[in-house]
């Protein structure tokens, strides 16, 4: 009875276990049948045809306006300052007179260069008269060698001393000249640093003027390390200056070849007009470099753009089917984005369901699409 009991339970669980395997087969032929139909099914969707077209894409970025000439001045012979003829703010040209110092001692050292190069050349005026006299005895051998060369050597002292005379008396010149500070540059002084009365020693130097170049400017920016392919010497900026109300034109005059570390940039320096002095040195820019331009530019929705696995594909209507074809993107416009590689004017891009579109999927193109 219990051997009866067994086999009956066993034919039961064999039943059942054939039922689900039934079951399971069928479930997966019908799967296996949906999914063929649905890759073998023709989907409607909307082209465009590719055609080049104007592109223009912009690096905004900001910076400083720099004057392209600043220093500080000091004078080249120690003194005392004895007259300050201008001011802060002044607008000086080059060659003016800024600071003079008390001259007296420089004027008394030019007056002794000059009698010591008086009395130089007298000594040998009077040597010059007896050497002349001596050549035409020697050249008649009526005076001996040894007499002719003490003459010699005293003549070659006197004129020794002339020469040391004139170099005495031109450093004395320049020594009275330097006791005046004169302006490198036309510029604007921006800072007095001495008084009347103080006095201003050479060495160390003392800094007794600030002048400032603005009649051109540079700006100074820094771009990211992304952007060191689009820029170079030569290229046309817009420089907007908000505090003057200022838009101009200006040129980049200088690329760095260096990123700077931590912060992944690389400066740039735009040349800048400023003829009627409109900016002041030290404002606040923003630029506008041009980063890419072209006249033949594929630029395409961003809707028709597939990722998969961190790579850009789109599909194009070829012969009925989608054909997918990875892309190089670049710049976005708006809703649209530059294909930089992968398509070429004359193709028909498919614009609409692409996410569900499998690659050489049949395709049906929709009436006026």
């Amino acid at each position: 009875m219990i051997r009866k009991s067994i086999v009956l339970v066993w034919m039961l669980v064999f039943v059942v276990f054939a039922a689900c395997s039934t079951q399971d087969t069928l479930e997966n032929s019908a799967l296996a049948s949906s999914n063929t139909v649905e890759e073998s099914e023709t989907r409607s969707v909307e082209v465009m045809q590719l055609t080049p077209e104007s592109f223009k894409s912009t690096i905004f970025a900001t910076g400083t306006a720099l004057p392209v000439r600043e220093g500080y001045l000091s004078m080249a012979v120690p003194g005392r300052v004895k007259d300050i003829l201008v001011k802060r703010g002044d607008r000086v040209k080059k060659g003016q007179v800024l600071v003079r110092l008390d001259r007296s001692g420089y004027v008394l050292g030019v007056q002794q260069a000059e009698a010591a190069l008086a009395a130089a050349k007298v000594g040998i005026d009077a040597l010059t008269t007896e050497k002349k006299r001596f050549d035409r005895l020697l050249s008649k051998k009526a005076v001996p060698k040894a007499t002719y060369d003490k003459i010699k050597a005293k003549y070659d002292g006197a004129a020794a001393q002339v020469a040391m005379a004139e170099v005495g008396l031109k450093r004395a010149k320049k020594a009275l000249s330097d006791s005046q500070l004169l302006a490198p540059y036309d510029g604007v002084i921006t800072m007095v640093m001495k008084q009347v009365g103080e006095y201003a020693p050479a060495m160390p130097p003392t800094m007794l003027i600030q002048i400032v170049d603005t009649s051109s400017l540079e700006v100074q920016v820094f771009l990211p390390e992304r952007e060191a392919k689009y820029v170079k010497v030569g290229d046309q900026a817009k420089v907007i200056i908000d505090s003057a109300e200022q838009s101009r034109k200006g040129e980049v005059i200088f690329v760095s070849d260096r990123i700077q570390p931590g912060s992944q940039t690389f400066e740039v320096r735009i040349a800048l007009p400023n003829d009627d002095d409109a900016i002041k040195a030290g404002a606040f820019a923003r630029i506008e470099l041009t980063r890419r331009q072209t006249d033949s530019a594929i630029l395409i929705p961003l809707r028709a753009i597939v990722r998969r696995k961190n790579k850009a594909f789109v599909f194009v209507a070829k012969d009925g089917r989608a054909k997918q074809i990875p892309v190089k993107l670049g710049e976005t416009d708006g809703d649209r984005v530059l294909v930089l590689q992968g398509l070429s004017k004359g193709e028909k891009l498919i614009t609409t369901g692409v996410s569900e579109l499998q690659p050489d999927q049949s395709i049906q193109i929709l009436q006026g699409a």
